[in-house]
């Protein structure tokens, strides 16, 4: 086993099953794990524990809020000649609208979420799901693509000064996470959801 610097692993990592497999034969593995920077994955408790098996995730896409891979004919004879490995796919965050609820309206404001691409000025609006998910950087997600955020929302109040404190709100969003164009991909709606 090659050395690896003590910075570029992660050790003593555990999993109880339905998270990893093994690459050669596809079983699942339970039990100790150790993690390289580069998303290589093995067992054992580092790379210095017995002799390590190479280990791959379980890829998982269920939940109807992610965004889904339509796969047919056409897809499977490029993936074959392009040589894609669609379990390697990782998902990328999908747009929720949000929906204020009474309770939200009686407190007055809410939160919402977002990612940013990091490469592009594309924005799209989440849930605290999605946005949770990415935060904690699940090994599903593309998380390192994304730059997310959130901010409370003014919901109720006196109609200039609501639209003021959103205005406030974008205007410092952008300065605080060195953004541009938020205002923009809002249509500068700053009393959305008033009421």
């Amino acid at each position: 086993m090659p050395y690896y610097p003590k910075s570029q692993i992660q050790i003593d990592l555990y999993t109880k099953g339905e998270k990893l497999r093994a690459i050669s034969t596809k079983k699942e593995y339970t039990g100790y794990y150790w993690k390289t920077s580069k998303g290589e994955y093995f067992s054992g408790r580092n790379p210095y524990d017995g002799s390590p098996i190479n280990l791959e995730l379980i890829p998982k896409i269920s939940n109807s809020t992610f965004n889904t891979i339509v796969y047919n004919k056409g897809n499977e004879i490029y993936n074959s000649l392009k040589k894609v490995d669609i379990t390697q796919i990782l998902l990328i965050p999908s747009y929720v609208r949000p929906s204020p609820t009474q309770k939200d309206y009686d407190i007055g404001n809410f939160i919402r979420y977002f990612a940013k691409k990091n490469n592009e000025n594309s924005y799209i609006e989440t849930s605290e799901k999605i946005y949770n998910e990415l935060s904690v950087k699940n090994s599903i997600y593309d998380y390192g693509s994304y730059l997310i955020f959130s901010f409370n929302w003014k919901l109720t109040g006196k109609k200039d000064k609501v639209l003021k404190t959103n205005r406030n709100i974008i205007l410092s969003t952008e300065q605080n996470q060195k953004i541009d164009g938020l205002g923009i991909y809002l249509k500068n709606n700053y009393l959305a959801f008033y009421k």
